[in-house]
C-alpha cells in the first residue's frame, strides 16, 4: 500500500495494511518530514510524489496499491478492506483493481445506486486515480506518471488513457465503496478548473497521434473540436462499457500484462511517451551528467534553427530524439 500524506499517513490505513502477512505500508510526506516516511518531498505536485513512491518501494510485490490519505474505505460485505482487496485480486488477477466511488466523488456513478447494486464487479473506464491497485508487470507502463503538462488531473487522465489496452482486465469491485473526507481547495484543479481542463486537452492532443483507436472516438464526434476534447474521450469509453454491461475477464496468476503486441494494438510505441518503458520504474538514473554528455547536448541544442521552432507541430519530440541519440542510454530522460 502506497500513500502520499501531508505530514502523517492515515492511522486507519496504517493499522489495516502495515506489516501484515499479505501487505506492507509505505508513504511519503510533502508538508513536513516524518521519521518513517520513504522520503520528504516539499514543493512537489501530487504526481511527483506518486512517482517517488513508485520508484522507492524497497521490495518487490505482486501488486502496488496507491491509496489517497483522505479516502474512507467502506467494505460492503463481511470482509474488512484488506481481505476484500485480496479476495478480488485472487479472483481476477486484474491489470488494475479499483473500487466503486461513493457519494461526494465527482462522478455520475457515485449516485447511481441501480448500477452499483446490479453487479459485484464491472468495468468503469476513467475512474479516479486516487485508488489504483496495479499489477507488478504494468508498473513500468504507468510510471512514472506524466508531469510535462503540470502533473495534476492531466496526469490522472493520462493514467486512464494508458488503461485502454487492458480495459477487460480493469476491474471495479462493487464489494467496497470509497469516498474522500477532505477536499483540498488549494489544489490547482480546484483553484482553476478551466486551466486544468486546458492541460488535459493539451495532453490528449499530444497523445492522440499515437492512439490507434481514433476512429472509435471520431465516429461519435459531432464536430472536430470533440475529437481533441479530453472529456469527450472519457465520455465515449464510459458509454460503451456502461451501455453494454461488459464484465471483466479473469486472468491466470502468472499473467504478464506487459505484452508489446497487445500494447501496439492501441498505441504506437514509437511515441516519445514510451521511449523509456524498458528502463523500469526504479531505474537509478544519475542526477548529474558527465562532461561528454553535456557537450553533446549543447551541440544538438545549438544546432536547432529558428525555422525548426516556427511550426504548428510540437518541435521538441524530434529534438529530444536527437539528444537521446547523441548521449549514453544511462543518462537519457
Amino acid at each position: 500500500i502506497l500513500q502520499v500524506a501531508p505530514e502523517t499517513p492515515t492511522p486507519e490505513h496504517v493499522e489495516l495494511f502495515n506489516n501484515t502477512e499479505n501487505s506492507d505500508f509505505y508513504f511519503v510526506t510533502h508538508d513536513a518530514p516524518h521519521s518513517d516516511a520513504l522520503k520528504y518531498c516539499p514543493n512537489t505536485t501530487w504526481v511527483d510524489t506518486r512517482n517517488v513512491l513508485a520508484a522507492l518501494v524497497p521490495r518487490r510485490y505482486d501488486y502496488y496499491a496507491f491509496v489517497d490519505y483522505d479516502y474512507n474505505l467502506k467494505p460492503q460485505r463481511e470482509l474488512d478492506a484488506l481481505a476484500q482487496i485480496l479476495e478480488d485480486l485472487e479472483e481476477f488477477e486484474p491489470a488494475v483493481l479499483t473500487y466503486y466511488p461513493g457519494r461526494g466523488l465527482i462522478t455520475p456513478y457515485a449516485a447511481d445506486t441501480k448500477y452499483f447494486n446490479q453487479f459485484d464487479h464491472s468495468i468503469i473506464p476513467f475512474t479516479h486515480c486516487g485508488l489504483k491497485i496495479v499489477h507488478h508487470s504494468l508498473m513500468k507502463w504507468f510510471f512514472p506518471m506524466e508531469t510535462r503538462f503540470g502533473g495534476g488531473v492531466d496526469a490522472c487522465h493520462m493514467f486512464n488513457i494508458l488503461e485502454i489496452p487492458f480495459l477487460k482486465n480493469i476491474v471495479c469491485s462493487h464489494k467496497m465503496l470509497y469516498d474522500n473526507s477532505v477536499t483540498d481547495l488549494e489544489t490547482p484543479h480546484n483553484v482553476d478548473g478551466g486551466y486544468s481542463k486546458y492541460l488535459m486537452d493539451e495532453l490528449w492532443k499530444w497523445m492522440r497521434p499515437a492512439f490507434k483507436k481514433q476512429a472509435l472516438i471520431d465516429i461519435h464526434a459531432s464536430n472536430e473540436q470533440q475529437k481533441i476534447d479530453s472529456l469527450f474521450l472519457k465520455e465515449v469509453f464510459i458509454n460503451i462499457f456502461k451501455n453494454k454491461s461488459i464484465s471483466p475477464s479473469k486472468s491466470p496468476s502468472d499473467i504478464d500484462y506487459y505484452d508489446e503486441s497487445r500494447l501496439e494494438k492501441a498505441f504506437s510505441l514509437s511515441h516519445e511517451r514510451f521511449a523509456n518503458n524498458h528502463l523500469g520504474v526504479d531505474t537509478n538514473l544519475p542526477r548529474t551528467r558527465d562532461q561528454e554528455s553535456t557537450k553533446a547536448i549543447h551541440s544538438v541544442l545549438s544546432s536547432v534553427s529558428s525555422k525548426e521552432m516556427l511550426t504548428k507541430e510540437d518541435p521538441w519530440p524530434s529534438i529530444v530524439a536527437k539528444v537521446n541519440k547523441a548521449i549514453p542510454e544511462r543518462t537519457r530522460r
